[in-house]
């Protein structure tokens, strides 16, 4: 069985998504070998507030289980240069790469290409020929460092030189394969129509073409009348514009199935020495902005259906969040995801997490951890929806999965970090039986966010139940050396280390399930004197004794430690404020109880200070240091109260 990474920038562009659709018609009825699309963004990338985290993930996909990648490069130039593209994936040129529009450059990475000579010479030949233009300008995408910008750009220049017109340096106008660069690039060379010199413009893709449409019309140029535009890639917006964009068919979803055919040779036929280069064949499509009568009113509907079915898409994520809402634990998920496929179009979802989250910024460096273990497998199609509490762990940079569980599934999935904010958990794959993939990358943020809740959820749960279990043991004296360690051995009270991981853990799921609480520091009174006058073996009784008080004062679901020496901190999840000056009674009344039944020589006495826990103020350290500043306030009163 083969594995192939597709890398590609963002899933949702016409042009990618075009380009993902060949890749996935090649590889859909293949038995030998599994395909993994992957979104990557660019290192650093600012768009979005943690898409820069899917770069990091890409660190997964150098694993020695793949054997092949494909990198959809065009998507990657409007980012960063060849060369910083180069550096960026050379962790792959180990394996056997084919780059999609790009050459590398590279010893064994292979390439496809589109030469446009051809296809442009005709283009140039038809104004001059059909529509008497002899002044012809190039909108170019100079602005950035792409091979397919400067193979257009040439190949224009070539076309002119082949029938006798004049180049024109001046008429040069640069952008950058966006529409937004395209109008700010117009909008400082022309401020009125008689600014235009030329009478055609020829531009480097649809959307520079648009642009051009949109602003000479502003101007008051008449398209086809005093102005003929030439676009690029005959995307969908070249058809729904007004007037319909003539352009250059470059078939891009039969580029992305000619790469992976030829990215298939390469896995099979080793030895053979192949060409360095896959080239494709384009066709110029003759419109309205041209002057050319428009045909393709079926190639319309086409794409009018295809609207009508993106209100469709639409609705599946509307029905996704209304299946998942209700999901709180992983087991709930691996259930309910039976009956999400039919909302979400995958039919089997594999996640694998880390042994601890990974805490990736924008500007950090990704160091991938070695090992992750199963945590989910569902398959739809079988009934199969299991949740793994304990599972081994793999070596991720070795594979990324258990070979035996996917070794009979081949397909194309879809491969997904698994994170939330700035913390990675780990990575998924979902076999994707529908081919949006610009949606698909929205329900899997969606199912994403759901399995993160749902596992700190999950583990929450497990850690209070361990919590339970623990005070269990503790009642009977027979603990093993894991909770000891953070059991304080003079009162069986959580220590310092136990207290401080439960209680923020406590604190956490409360914030989950929409409670507040109070955290509690307290201490011993007079516990020097009482060492002092009575001898320390008497100061270990009060300090026994405060243990007491406090489990009598508190439920059996609050968290209580001793800190050290005599002091205590308690969590108290779901107690309101209101109750401290009953609560602080009943800690007096305790004392007085404890002392009288234990015949203590000396006075029990202790002082408590508090502090809210809340969604904005969920820290423990920070809670027990206002909760500290609230006691000092208090022993003060505490002590004048006694003495009275």
């Amino acid at each position: 069985m083969y594995n192939v990474a597709v890398l590609v920038h963002n899933f949702a562009v016409e042009y990618a998504d075009q380009i993902l659709h060949g890749i996935y018609r090649y590889f859909s009825d293949k038995k030998d070998v599994r395909v993994f699309f992957a979104q990557t963004r660019t290192p650093h990338i600012i768009d979005g507030l943690y898409d820069y985290q899917c770069w990091a993930s890409v660190e997964y996909l150098t694993s020695k289980v793949i054997d092949e990648v494909i990198i959809v490069s065009n998507t990657y130039c409007l980012y960063r240069s060849r060369d910083e593209l180069k550096e960026l994936f050379r962790p792959f040129f180990s394996k056997k790469v084919i780059s999609i529009g790009m050459d590398f450059d590279e010893p064994g990475v292979y390439y496809t290409t589109a030469y446009c000579d051809s296809v442009y010479d005709e283009i140039v030949g038809h104004l001059k020929n059909e529509h008497g233009c002899t002044k012809i300008a190039f909108f170019s995408a100079n602005k950035i460092q792409s091979q397919e910008a400067e193979e257009r750009f040439k190949a224009f220049k070539n076309a002119l030189k082949k029938h006798n017109l004049e180049f024109h340096e001046e008429w040069v106008l640069n952008g950058a394969f966006t529409r937004s660069s395209a109008r700010a690039e117009l909008e400082s060379k022309y401020h009125k129509k008689e600014d235009i010199e030329y009478e055609a413009i020829i531009c480097a893709n649809d959307l520079m073409g648009m642009a051009v449409l949109d602003y000479f019309s502003e101007l008051g140029i008449k398209i086809p009348s005093e102005m003929k535009v030439f676009g690029f890639d005959n995307t969908s917006h070249s058809i729904l514009c007004v007037p319909t964009l003539a352009t250059v068919d470059q078939s891009i979803e039969e580029q992305g199935y000619a790469a992976a055919e030829f990215g298939m040779r390469l896995l099979k036929e080793e030895g053979t020495d192949f060409p360095k280069f896959v080239n494709t064949e384009l066709k110029a499509v003759y419109r309205r902005s041209c002057g050319c009568e428009d045909f393709l009113e079926q190639k319309k509907r086409d794409v009018f259906n295809a609207a009508v079915s993106h209100y469709e898409e639409v609705r599946r994520v509307g029905n996704l969040f209304d299946v998942i809402k209700g999901t709180s634990s992983l087991s709930d998920f691996a259930e309910s995801f039976k009956s999400i496929v039919d909302t979400s179009g995958f039919s089997k979802l594999v996640v694998f997490v880390l042994r601890e989250p990974v805490t990736v910024m924008r500007e950090g460096t990704f160091n991938m951890p070695d090992e992750a273990r199963l945590l989910l497998r569902v398959d739809t199609k079988n009934g199969d929806a299991d949740y793994f509490e304990e599972n081994e762990y793999i070596n991720i940079k070795e594979s990324l999965f258990n070979r035996e569980r996917m070794q009979s599934n081949p397909g194309c999935y879809i491969f997904q970090p698994v994170i939330m904010g700035t913390v990675q958990y780990g990575y998924l794959f979902c076999k994707a039986e529908r081919t949006d993939f610009g949606m698909n990358s929205i329900l899997l943020k969606v199912i994403t966010s759901v399995i993160v809740q749902a596992y700190d959820y999950t583990m929450t749960v497990n850690q209070k139940r361990l919590l339970e279990t623990m005070n269990k043991e503790l009642k009977e004296r027979n603990y093993d050396l894991s909770i000891s360690s953070k059991t304080d051995e003079l009162t069986h009270l959580l220590n310092r280390r136990g207290f401080m991981e439960y209680g923020q853990k406590l604190i956490f799921f409360s914030d989950e399930v929409d409670t507040n609480g109070i955290v509690f520091f307290a201490d011993l009174d007079c516990l020097k004197t009482i060492n002092d006058k009575y001898g320390h073996e008497n100061g270990d009784k009060a300090i026994i004794a405060a243990a007491e008080v406090l489990r009598k004062t508190f439920r059996k679901i609050d968290i209580i430690g001793r800190l050290g020496g005599d002091e205590f901190g308690v969590i108290a999840s779901g107690m309101d404020i209101a109750f401290l000056d009953k609560l602080r009674e009943k800690i007096d009344n305790i004392c007085v109880e404890i002392s009288e039944r234990n015949n203590l020589i000396f006075k029990l006495s202790m002082s408590i200070g508090a502090a809210r826990f809340s969604p904005e103020y969920k820290d423990l350290n920070e809670l027990l240091m206002m909760a500290d500043q609230d006691l000092y306030e208090q022993k003060k009163i505490h002590h004048a109260r006694i003495k009275n």
